[in-house]
């Protein structure tokens, strides 16, 4: 309130409108907001959706008013927000995540900079529809890895360098990588795509941003865990109990469930339709309505109103201003 009320007591820069310097100041307000959560980010931004809309800045009519508060719900990238928790509690529940990252363990894991490399395929793998670096990393990459170090007796803390802290480390430069390859593997990306074609008139579909990256991406990737290898290099360079830690691990989950199957196949035919079917739907709309309807987290109330809250301002920027008066290893 301090922030909105020190701003909008400031002279109203020349060409601006009250109303339209008003409603920066609330803008700023909610972006304080955000980043000191005195309440949940999700309630943040819908008190200013709210505030914005019924203290007239967007739009005096009443009716146009609600439309555009409400306009962030049929926003497809706010959908996309929703869509990376559904597909990521769907790796999460079905397995299929943690079964990626011991498989790749079991091929690569023999040496530490292979299994510098598996974390890095593992993100690799899971990028392309998860859009959320948090959810692929922390969520289910993390939840693997975290038990590899204590087979060598390396722990947060003095036994760090050892071996956790390398692979921590290539972990969280890995999905910064990952989550720059695909346009859906960060809801940003899309946000971005969104802005451009508002503002520039400029469609950047899924397989011009992935071939545009590609050359950049595929170098980085290759390098990361190398790279780091060298600069901050563990202290335990050969692991031959590890693949054999991840078979056993393996054998435990047992053959491939139908669930696995089933996240497995959708996971396929949403990155073909992605690529190949833009003719019939867009990147923000294919996903599965079976992991949708099941995922409680994406359709709790804070979710929604972040997702909404959010992008959908953001597409609402040109429409206002054109037609209303207003790591734990070290």
């Amino acid at each position: 309130m301090a922030v909105a009320a020190v701003v909008a007591l400031m002279p109203t820069p020349p060409g601006l409108s009250q109303d339209a310097w008003y409603y920066f100041a609330l803008f700023a307000a909610v972006i304080v907001g955000i980043i000191t959560e005195p309440i949940p980010a999700p309630a943040v931004g819908l008190t200013g959706v709210v505030i914005a809309a019924m203290s007239g800045l967007v739009y005096k009519n009443p009716s146009q008013a609600i439309n555009w508060a409400l306009s962030g719900f049929s926003n497809n990238l706010a959908w996309l927000i929703f869509a990376s928790i559904v597909l990521a509690s769907g790796y999460q529940k079905t397995g299929l995540g943690k079964r990626i990252a011991l498989w790749l363990i079991t091929r690569l894991g023999k040496h530490t900079l292979g299994l510098g490399y598996a974390v890095a395929l593992a993100d690799l793998a899971l990028a392309p529809v998860t859009p959320s670096n948090t959810a692929r990393s922390a969520g289910t990459i993390y939840p693997v890895i975290c038990n590899v170090p204590g087979l060598y007796g390396s722990h947060p803390g003095p036994t760090g360098r050892k071996l956790g802290a390398y692979l921590m480390y290539t972990a969280f430069a890995a999905t910064c990588v990952t989550s720059s390859m695909f346009p859906t593997a960060f809801a940003a990306n899309l946000l971005a795509v969104g802005l451009i074609s508002q503002t520039m008139g400029v469609s950047i579909s899924w397989q011009d941003w992935f071939l545009g990256f590609l050359p950049a991406g595929a170098v980085l990737l290759a390098l990361v865990p190398a790279l780091l290898y060298v600069i901050y290099p563990p202290q335990i360079k050969r692991a031959p109990d590890v693949p054999a830690w991840a078979a056993a691990e393996l054998a435990r989950m047992g053959r491939m469930s139908v669930m696995e199957t089933m996240m497995l196949t959708s996971m396929v035919i949403v990155v073909a339709l992605w690529i190949g079917g833009s003719r019939y739907t867009d990147a923000t709309t294919a996903r599965s309505s079976a992991s949708c309807s099941s995922s409680r987290a994406a359709w709790s109330p804070g979710t929604t109103c972040w997702a909404t809250s959010k992008p959908g301002r953001s597409s609402s920027g040109s429409r206002r201003s054109s037609r209303s008066p207003a790591a734990s290893y070290r």
